[in-house]
């Protein structure tokens, strides 16, 4: 079969996961990580194109669609995980009015690896089920990838989204398997070994795996994300509306 074949089939497969907006999986959570968009703190791979003042902006645009993705999602619980922990104002102004379907925390004050079985161990401790935890850096990641991994997890004890960078952008766990901090210790984070060492941390789990998808971390994959973004546009998509409008002012590199 070739790869047009098997896109499809992706496709319908998560189209049959499409749900109605309002419409919510009980028992679930999920959260995303956010940094405040402080300049020299965000983005800083972009700087060898984009001037200070562009990377912030993107990276603005950025937490603004993947807040409007986790609202969009069927989560029960929909969290933002915020750094600093002096950032909650600040992040709440930018998110507008899907703030209020939303619930705003500080991130621990650990590695990331704590931080993310922090956030997973308190998700539980609200009550939720199965947790799924996604980053800042995939606007264009549509909110029906979200909830296949909430679905997963009713059967599994693991679901991974990996990154055609090497690591991943979704991981979520069941509650109760009892090793909710295996996969996120003895990783090399920010590597391209991450989404291997996570499955061999979690060898003894049954896992669920979603379609790869990709980080924006560099000027080419920025620029790959603006000519995805301008072909979703032509097919009626509206993820991404945010960093599409920063995207098409910058002067970027051909994606590679």
């Amino acid at each position: 079969m070739g790869q047009d074949g098997v896109d499809e089939i992706v496709q319908k497969d998560l189209l049959r996961w499409h749900r109605h907006e309002g419409e919510r999986i009980l028992g679930t959570c999920a959260v995303l990580f956010v940094k405040s968009p402080a300049s020299g703190s965000v983005k800083t791979r972009l700087r060898s194109h984009l001037s200070e003042h562009e990377s912030v902006a993107l990276y603005t645009a950025f937490l603004v669609d993947s807040a409007e993705t986790l609202a969009a999602s069927a989560a029960e619980l929909k969290v933002i995980a915020y750094s600093p922990d002096t950032a909650a104002t600040e992040i709440r102004g930018l998110v507008g009015e899907r703030a209020a379907e939303i619930r705003f925390v500080p991130q621990p004050q650990t590695d990331l690896g704590g931080r993310m079985a922090g956030l997973v161990e308190w998700s539980f401790q609200q009550g939720a089920r199965r947790t799924v935890l996604v980053g800042s850096d995939s606007p264009s990641l549509p909110a029906a990838y979200i909830d296949r991994g909430l679905e997963l997890l009713r059967e599994r004890d693991l679901v991974l989204g990996p990154s055609t960078d090497g690591g991943y952008y979704l991981i979520g766990q069941s509650r109760g398997r009892g090793e909710e901090r295996a996969v996120f210790t003895g990783i090399d984070w920010s590597t391209g070994r991450v989404f291997e060492q996570t499955l061999a941390a979690a060898s003894s789990s049954s896992l669920g795996l979603l379609p790869p998808w990709y980080d924006v971390d560099t000027p080419s994959d920025a620029a790959f994300l603006k000519v995805h973004l301008e072909a979703t546009r032509r097919v009626g998509g509206r993820d991404g509306a945010n960093s599409l409008r920063i995207l098409r002012t910058l002067d970027l590199p051909p994606p590679s």
